[in-house]
């Protein structure tokens, strides 16, 4: 796993956005009560900030076309199957903070 960033518990205000950059895109961290979410920032479908969307629920909106993603899965949930699912990272609390992990080891190789 990579290392995304830490950022202050306290930096996070309940049901906003905030946008940390991770080149070579973004990441949009949501806090929920004693959760915290963190998925791709750019919707997968046109590229629009997550973090400029608003909060429902669960969900987060994109607001270029109103596409809603969970939060937890990053999975599309409105229009179904028209682009896929946001990418998400792992989450834990390190005493006053958190830390965000991207699962996947990115490895691009040169075309021999």
């Amino acid at each position: 796993m990579k290392l995304v960033g830490r950022i202050a518990l306290a930096d996070l205000v309940e049901n906003t956005p905030l946008r940390i950059t991770y080149p070579p895109f973004d990441v949009v961290i949501v806090r929920q009560g004693e959760d915290i979410f963190a998925l791709e920032d750019a919707c997968n479908h046109a590229g629009a900030s997550l973090a400029e969307g608003p909060i429902r629920g669960c969900t987060i909106i994109c607001p270029l076309h109103g596409y809603v993603f969970d939060l937890k899965s990053g999975a599309l949930l409105r229009p179904r199957k028209l682009c896929d699912d946001q990418r998400t990272f792992q989450v834990v609390r390190d005493g006053d903070e958190i830390v965000i992990w991207d699962p996947f080891d990115l490895v691009v190789h040169p075309l021999v």
